[in-house]
């Protein structure tokens, strides 16, 4: 399975909102999720694709462990999630293997679907607002994922986000990684 998604700037929160919901869109509660990002020690930061990431996600009362493989770029990713009974225990096993942590995304999240596309409105501690839209395929064929992108990229442009705010390959931990450091 793959993860095909795009990020931008979120600069008009509630005008993107309007349009969303007058194309239907419902829009879940807010989420407050705290991601512990792990990578293999030994891989600089940040890791180059093909590389295996590990991340915790405490996501209100719930724990997910989620691994991902970036493959034609950082937005372009296999994907494996479950969900674990205990977040904390899990967190230490992390420590003991051979993972390093990488900086913590902590963010509010909330979420809606427009036909197969999920979306959802992020305020990221640190950074700020962002849209993602992503679409989950079973598409091995690269282009084929990065038509899938372009096609999410004109998507965020009808739905009032200019291009300049487009942000392609760009994840939340490498963005804080490069405004505050690594906290080791």
């Amino acid at each position: 399975m793959y993860e095909v998604e795009v990020k931008a700037k979120l600069n008009d929160r509630k005008g993107v909102m309007k349009k969303l919901m007058d194309m239907g869109c419902i829009f879940s509660n807010e989420l407050h999720q705290i991601d512990h990002i792990f990578i293999p020690n030994g891989i600089p930061f940040p890791p180059p694709f093909d590389t295996p990431v590990l991340r915790i996600r405490k996501q209100d009362d719930k724990h997910l462990l989620t691994l991902k493989i970036s493959q034609s770029n950082r937005q372009d990713c296999i994907e494996h999630e479950l969900e674990i009974s205990d977040g904390d225990k899990m967190l230490e096993i992390m420590s003991l293997m051979n993972y390093r942590k990488v900086p913590i995304v902590n963010k509010k999240r909330i979420k809606t679907n427009y036909k197969d596309i999920e979306i959802v409105l992020d305020s990221v501690e640190n950074l700020g607002e962002f849209i993602e839209v992503e679409r989950i395929i079973d598409e091995k064929d690269s282009i084929l994922r990065q038509k899938v992108q372009e096609d999410l990229l004109k998507f965020l442009f009808e739905i009032g986000i200019p291009v300049d705010d487009h942000m392609l390959g760009s994840k939340y931990d490498i963005m804080l990684y490069e405004k505050c450091g690594l906290d080791e």
